[in-house]
């Protein structure tokens, strides 16, 4: 599965290997954090966008998507700080005359992975 930030896709894939990364460079558990977006989601969805961009952005900062999504990208190839520009040049909220599904601000896209996370994580269990 692929996530869009900044008209580039990238994989990504829930790993054993992710949640140390993520939590060496944290202290944050990426579950948890990936509960947290997917449930702030969830309880703003049907709000104005920047009502619900905000709530995003205040349940998981700059900094700790960037390390959520650096964990999560399945090409190890890939730097933080090109995860830190894409991020930053999709920037604060949707621009609709340049709206795209490959131009979403990181907070939408940080939601993308969770719902893909889940998906992956149910087949996980499935194959047990």
């Amino acid at each position: 599965m692929y996530i869009s930030l900044c008209y580039k896709q990238y994989p990504i894939k829930m790993s054993l290997q992710a949640m140390r990364e993520f939590k060496t460079a944290t202290g944050k558990d990426l579950w948890y954090c990936l509960m947290l977006v997917f449930e702030t989601y969830l309880k703003n969805s049907d709000k104005p966008v920047f009502t619900l961009l905000r709530e995003l952005y205040g349940a998981v900062d700059f900094d700790t998507a960037s390390q959520m999504f650096h964990a999560l990208i399945d090409d190890k190839s890939i730097e933080l700080e090109q995860v830190q520009d894409a991020m930053y040049r999709v920037g604060w909220r949707p621009v609709d005359e340049e709206y795209s599904e490959k131009r979403q601000p990181y907070p939408l896209v940080l939601v993308q992975a969770a719902q893909i996370v889940d998906a992956q994580m149910v087949e996980v269990i499935k194959k047990k």
